[in-house]
């Protein structure tokens, strides 16, 4: 890059990082160099050991800005599967944007997560369905397990009605606990009204 491209580009970001400089106040001190481009103490101002501090701030703080701005024009293309595969019980095909997989992915480990961390134990007798009682809000609850030509679902029953179906038994423990949780919440605002 010549010269003139640099100080065009210096030109373009130089108004935008100044306006953006968490220390605009230490501005005044300083000259803008369009040869070098950086930061120069003024003369009147050298003798002052806090400004040489605020001179390697304000130009550090530059470069950087620059930097981010050419890492940021420099797009990486989206990646995408080179093959098929499956997490949980959800098939991604080739093809597929790898960003798609993560998500799935970050919802069954929530659903792992919250799960685990659940004071809802459930007891089974047969691995088909399990049972919890004294559930808040929902007393007795139960989590069926139903295999149909190799695909697994899972299905809860509480406060009357079946829903689902689930890719697992831990995301209807997620469920479940979402559900008590918004319960909770309308109980308070009940007492609160």
């Amino acid at each position: 890059m010549d010269i003139q491209e640099k100080q065009a580009r210096w030109a373009l970001e130089k108004p935008l990082f100044e306006a953006e400089f968490i220390h605009s106040h230490l501005l005044p001190f300083f000259n803008f160099n369009e040869n070098t481009g950086d930061y120069e103490i003024k003369s009147e101002f050298s003798e002052d050991e806090d400004k040489e501090l605020a001179f390697e701030v304000l130009n550090t703080d530059w470069v950087m800005w620059l930097r981010a701005k050419r890492a940021k024009a420099q797009v990486v293309p989206e990646q995408v599967l080179k093959n098929h595969c499956m997490v949980g019980q959800t098939w991604f095909m080739k093809g597929t944007l790898v960003s798609e997989l993560i998500r799935r992915a970050e919802s069954i480990y929530k659903a792992e997560v919250v799960s685990q961390n659940s004071k809802i134990k459930f007891g089974t007798d047969d691995n088909e369905t399990w049972w919890a009682h004294e559930v808040p809000f929902y007393g007795t609850v139960q989590i069926d397990r139903i295999e149909e030509h190799g695909l697994v679902e899972w299905d809860i029953h509480f406060n009357g009605c079946w829903q689902g179906p689930f890719g697992s038994k831990s995301e209807c423990i997620k469920h479940l606990e979402e559900c008590i949780a918004e319960e909770r919440e309308e109980s308070q605002e009940s007492a609160n009204d």
